[in-house]
């Protein structure tokens, strides 16, 4: 890969785009990035892998196109969604077209009773140009919750028509596959958001296209099924957790390789980038689950922090965490951070140096011995069993 622009090596190529493409964040890393380590190490059928800040399923999703056992944990609401639905291959593509089809027909009928229409990414007046129904909104608490001009007056009404389509048709695991297409739409085309990478107001659009938008995505989502559909027994499951508690979700020695991008020191909200599809979808309702939520993640930006917190103390014995970055411990050991890595990435050990425990938030553990080692990682017992 000498040689190749940044910004083409963190693209998705187009080989790779079936399942991916359903949701993803702007930055995530590439699938093929997954393949490199899954070939670099040897990963393969009748091993099992685990991200334990799964995000969108990258990891996730590659490894079942390449039939490897895999396993995610993941605190944000609204990426553990979206990578349970990426790793639901066994749904029928025909009867999920079929659904697709009743829901945008009865939602474009229900537009046009109220005076608007959806048609080739037009929004005009209903041809008997009947009088507007007044336009729904959400409720002001939820409403507080989005960024200013996220999203505008009409195109939220016409989404909110096809929530309700949405919900009204097919079974359980069809309106997770209509949900997961309406939060890409949102994102890609309903929306008003930028991303740069942080995610901003862009272009403000008093129209856009809501039930075409959607239904492009779901066409994607029935394709790509019927593709991958014959590795839909893999084992994959993604846990909304703590990945400081893995132990508590899964079972010793159950892991045989970890790839995962952890939330590093950056700035960047988490709970912000997903904001407008976590606030339509229900996925948080008020200011006191967004607060909850924002509490229990792993802290990576200054807006996150609250002065109750007491993460600091959960790290205080550990010299490995407190060091500067290029330092040696006593052994004389020493590391050098990667390019745009951060002080907080460290090497995975090997499963050495048993008889102590970490002290995670959220765990009720103790430290016995705390390791003073640059190579020391939180997931470390975990993974070694």
């Amino acid at each position: 890969m000498t040689g190749t622009a940044p910004g083409r090596l963190n693209s998705v190529r187009s080989e790779d785009r079936a399942v991916h493409e359903w949701y993803r964040f702007v930055l995530s890393f590439p699938p093929h990035l997954v393949q490199e380590y899954l070939n670099r190490f040897g990963v393969g059928r009748g091993m099992t892998v685990l991200d334990p800040f799964a995000g969108t399923g990258t990891t996730l999703v590659e490894c079942k196109k390449r039939a490897v056992a895999c396993f995610g944990i993941e605190s944000n609401p609204m990426a553990q969604f979206a990578s349970s639905v990426k790793l639901d291959w066994s749904v029928d593509p025909a009867a999920l077209s079929d659904y697709a089809t009743g829901v945008s027909a009865e939602a474009r009928r229900n537009l046009a009773r109220d005076g608007y229409s959806d048609w080739g990414g037009l929004a005009l007046f209903a041809a008997d140009e009947k009088p507007r129904a007044r336009l729904r909104t959400l409720a002001p608490e939820r409403n507080k919750l989005l960024l200013k001009d996220s999203i505008s007056p009409l195109p939220l009404h016409k989404t909110l028509v096809l929530l309700d389509s949405i919900t009204a048709h097919g079974d359980h695991r069809q309106r997770r596959y209509g949900r997961l297409a309406l939060a890409n739409a949102l994102v890609r085309t309903i929306g008003n958001l930028k991303f740069g990478p942080e995610v901003g107001i862009g272009k403000i659009k008093h129209d856009a296209p809501v039930v075409d938008a959607w239904s492009d995505c779901m066409r994607t989502m029935i394709d790509d099924v019927a593709v991958v559909r014959d590795r839909a027994s893999i084992p994959s499951r993604v846990y909304q957790g703590d990945s400081r508690c893995a132990d508590e979700i899964l079972p010793p020695r159950s892991v045989d390789a970890v790839i995962t991008s952890p939330p590093y020191p950056n700035e960047k909200d988490y709970t912000r980038t997903t904001r407008l599809e976590s606030v339509i979808l229900g996925l948080i309702d008020d200011a006191d689950q967004l607060r909850a939520l924002k509490k229990n993640l792993i802290r990576s930006n200054t807006r996150g922090v609250y002065k109750n917190d007491t993460d600091d103390r959960e790290v205080a014995a550990h010299g490995a965490i407190r060091r500067s970055p290029g330092t040696s411990n006593a052994a004389g050991s020493s590391w050098t951070r990667p390019p745009g890595s951060s002080a907080s990435m460290r090497a995975s050990p090997s499963c050495t140096s048993a008889g102590w425990q970490d002290i995670l938030p959220g765990c009720e553990r103790f430290s016995t011995a705390a390791p003073d080692s640059p190579t020391w990682s939180v997931t470390r017992r975990r993974i070694c069993g």
